[in-house]
């Protein structure tokens, strides 16, 4: 415990820095953020592939010379569980969507820095790329983007990301919504998705 009576100086500041082991509040707001952001862009992405998937469930079908008939389901690399982030762009463009915004390619950057760097601006490009100049004055603490410095995020930075987000699924959904469960529900552009390669043909 401190005591002014004994301490001098700032052995408070030690005394504080020792007990939270190095975790000073404006570090674990940063991870916070962080976090969040991290899993509002994979959710994103989630939501586009199960949107996608949603429309071609069901359908089936047959191909020349081979037994039949073929489920479908978007096409995924091989070893994993999950499509390619192009599959799920070009899936959604031709369902009448366009997904890869300029926001959401700055988020998905954003995010891979987060997850890869922790953070960590490496360079003089990625400075000028993703420092917030406004949010950098209006911080708690003295925080001026530089190389081998964290990325600044903030509520209010986060929060506009994820709004980016929700605002692309807003449009996505529309067109989805419509081949499901719409008009369009019995003209699922099968060729065409088939034809972009966005298409796997699973045995029944």
């Amino acid at each position: 415990m401190f005591d002014p009576e004994i301490h001098d100086g700032d052995e408070h500041v030690d005394m504080f820095h020792d007990a939270v082991g190095g975790l000073w509040p404006f570090s674990h707001q940063w991870m916070v953020e962080a976090s969040v952001l991290k899993n509002g862009v994979t959710a994103f992405e989630v939501y586009l592939e199960k949107a996608a998937q949603e429309v071609i469930e069901g359908w089936s079908v047959t191909v020349d010379g081979k037994p039949g008939p073929h489920l479908l389901r978007l096409k995924t690399p091989k070893g994993f569980t999950s499509p390619g982030w192009k599959t799920l762009v070009t899936a959604h463009t031709v369902l009448g969507s366009a997904v890869e915004t300029p926001d959401v390619e700055w988020a998905r950057d954003l995010r891979h820095l987060l997850t890869h760097q922790n953070g960590e601006l490496r360079d003089d490009e990625a400075v000028e790329k993703f420092r917030d100049a406004d949010a950098e004055d209006t911080a708690d603490f003295p925080h001026d983007a530089h190389v081998g410095g964290r990325v600044h995020l903030g509520v209010e930075r986060v929060v506009g990301v994820l709004d980016n987000l929700a605002s692309v699924v807003r449009h996505a959904d529309v067109a989805v919504h419509a081949y499901v469960w719409g008009a369009k529900r019995h003209t699922v552009p099968l060729e065409e998705l088939h034809a972009a390669k966005c298409l796997d043909l699973v045995a029944e």
